[in-house]
C-alpha cells in the first residue's frame, strides 16, 4: 500500500470537504509516494546475508535479484509487495530449501535495494518477466499483497509455473484504491474520480489501467494449481476479495487465518507448513 506520511493524510481529509477535485489530484500524487525503502528485519539478516546476488535492467532500472540453493533444482519465485523486500520472505526461503528446492526473489523497481522511484502492478510483472528470463524456469510462484496480485496476473498472462500461492492477495486496480482512500481518510464517494484520474494519468501512458488489473476478470488457468492464503484481519487487503479470487479458479483451495494481519501471515509456522505442502505436493491429473 503507498507509504502516506501522517500530515499528508490530515491534510487530504480536510482538502476533500473543501475541495474534492484538488483532493483527489493530491491524492494521486500521493498514491505514488513509495518512500524510504524498507529495511532488512535483523530476524532476516542471516538468510538475506548468503543469498547469491545479481542484478538486471528492467525498463531501464536496475533490479537486484537474490538466489539461494541448487541452480539445478526445481526452483520457486518469491514476489514481494507493497513498501516490503525480497528478505520479507527468509521464514519461507529455509524450508524451501530443505525440500531440496531453489529459490528465487528479487527487490521491485523503488524497493528493496533497486532503483526507481514508483512501481505498479504493471512494473512488478514486467519485473516477473525479466526474472523469469533470466533466473528460470520456475515451477512455483508465491506472491504476498500486490505482489502476488501481480504474480497472478503473470500467470494469466502465460508466465510457464505449474504452482501458485497467492498470500493476502489485492483483486485488482480497484481494490487497491479502495483501501488508499480508506487508509488516507477520504470519503468513499470519491473513488470513481479518484480511479478516474489515476487512469488517465498512469505512467507511461498505459490504457484501460483498471480492467487490465484486474485478477477476477483475468483469473489464473485452473490448470495451475493455486491456493490463496487470506487472514480475517487484514485492513490492506480486505478478507472479502478472498473468497471471490478462490472462486474465479475452479480447483483452487482457500486458506483463512486469523489474527496475523497483512504482513505476520508470512512469518506464521502454520501458513510456512502450508505453502511448502502446496507447492512439494504432486500436481493433481488435468483432463485434456
Amino acid at each position: 500500500m503507498p507509504y502516506v506520511p501522517a500530515p499528508v493524510s490530515i491534510g487530504l481529509r480536510a482538502l476533500s470537504a473543501a475541495s474534492p477535485p484538488l483532493a483527489v489530484r493530491v491524492a494521486a500524487r500521493a498514491f505514488w509516494h513509495v518512500g524510504p525503502p524498507a529495511v532488512v528485519r535483523p530476524a532476516d539478516r542471516a538468510v538475506h546475508g548468503r543469498a547469491e546476488r545479481r542484478a538486471l535492467d528492467v525498463g531501464g532500472e536496475r533490479v537486484v535479484t537474490y538466489r539461494w540453493g541448487d541452480r539445478r533444482a526445481p526452483t520457486v519465485l518469491l514476489v514481494h509487495g507493497w513498501k516490503s523486500r525480497a528478505s520479507r520472505f527468509a521464514r519461507l526461503v529455509g524450508p524451501l530449501e530443505d525440500a531440496g528446492l531453489g529459490v528465487v526473489a528479487f527487490d521491485g523497481v523503488a524497493h528493496g535495494d533497486s532503483t526507481g522511484r514508483r512501481m505498479s502492478a504493471l512494473d512488478q510483472m514486467a519485473a516477473i518477466r525479466a526474472v523469469h528470463d533470466t533466473e528460470g524456469p520456475f515451477t512455483a510462484v508465491v506472491g504476498h499483497s500486490l505482489g502476488a496480485l501481480a504474480a497472478g496476473l503473470a500467470l494469466a498472462d502465460g508466465l510457464p509455473v505449474d504452482r501458485f500461492v497467492a498470500v493476502a492477495a489485492m483483486t485488482g486496480f480497484d481494490a487497491i484504491a479502495e483501501s488508499f482512500l480508506r487508509l488516507v481518510g477520504l470519503p468513499a464517494g470519491l473513488h470513481e474520480r479518484f480511479c478516474d484520474h489515476v487512469e488517465r494519468t498512469f505512467p507511461g501512458d498505459v490504457r484501460d489501467v483498471r480492467s487490465r488489473i484486474d485478477l477476477l476478470a483475468h483469473p489464473v488457468s485452473e490448470r495451475v494449481a493455486t491456493l490463496f492464503v487470506q487472514d480475517d484481519d487484514d485492513r490492506m487487503s480486505l478478507p472479502a476479495g478472498a473468497p471471490l479470487l478462490h472462486a474465479a479458479v475452479p480447483g483452487s483451495t482457500l486458506l483463512t487465518t486469523q489474527g496475523l494481519g497483512h504482513s505476520r501471515v508470512l512469518d506464521d509456522p502454520a501458513v510456512v507448513a502450508a505453502v511448502l505442502s502446496h507447492v512439494t505436493a504432486p500436481l493433481p491429473a488435468v483432463t485434456p
